[in-house]
């Protein structure tokens, strides 16, 4: 008797199966079709997002090396490009590199506007647009002396990474101004500092002993 009821209730649950999936059968496939399809989705974006990372790569790299073999106008029309990659990274370095193509073809107040478009964009990571500061100056012969200390004075007034490598590019802008006493008073004050390097103080020192009885 037990058995019959067993198998009694044994159909019972598959009539009950079978009517919850006559019921819901579209709305099951439905979601199984669309967590295929978000897989396969996801699954082709990283390998479009590979591809064009692959791209970018190969394309920054061989405006590099148009660089290296003095053919500017190749190298400035690439990095151009890269510069509007979505990828920001490349986007970051192809900027620089229109910034070094100019440089190398002679046009220092292009390369001038390339690193200010670095340092004014608030997207960039603020050490790179540091750097873009100094590269600017240390590259620029032909800006005031006032221009050049404008560029350098947000890093100067901030604890920046490379406030001390502008603090020794801003004696060299003094020194070169011919305000060699000026710059004996920042080459004291800097010395003064427990955070700069041997390497930086030994530069300095040595500065030190060539402008000290000028400035005297």
């Amino acid at each position: 008797m037990a058995d019959i009821f067993d198998e009694v209730s044994e159909e019972l649950k598959q009539d009950r199966l079978v009517q919850i999936w006559k019921k819901n059968s579209k709305y099951i496939i439905s979601f199984f079709l669309i967590v295929v399809v978000l897989i396969i989705s996801f699954q082709l974006f990283l390998n479009w997002s590979e591809k064009k990372l692959e791209v970018s790569s190969q394309q920054f790299f061989n405006a590099l090396e148009k660089l290296e073999e003095k053919k500017y106008e190749e190298s400035f029309k690439i990095f151009l490009k890269s510069s509007t990659e979505e990828n920001e990274g490349y986007r970051v370095m192809s900027l620089f590199g229109l910034a070094e193509t100019n440089y190398k073809k002679g046009n220092i107040k292009e390369m001038s506007l390339n690193y200010k478009n670095i340092y004014e964009d608030t997207n960039i990571d603020l050490y790179y647009r540091d750097l873009s500061r100094i590269l600017s100056v240390m590259k620029d012969n032909i800006s005031t002396f006032d221009e050049q200390i404008n560029i350098l004075e947000p890093i100067l007034n901030s604890p920046s990474k490379l406030q001390l490598l502008a603090a020794e590019l801003e004696i060299m802008l003094y020194v070169r101004s011919g305000n060699v006493n000026d710059a004996y008073t920042k080459i004291k004050n800097l010395l003064k500092r427990p955070d700069i390097s041997l390497e930086q103080k030994s530069r300095l020192e040595l500065l030190n002993k060539i402008y000290i009885s000028n400035a005297k």
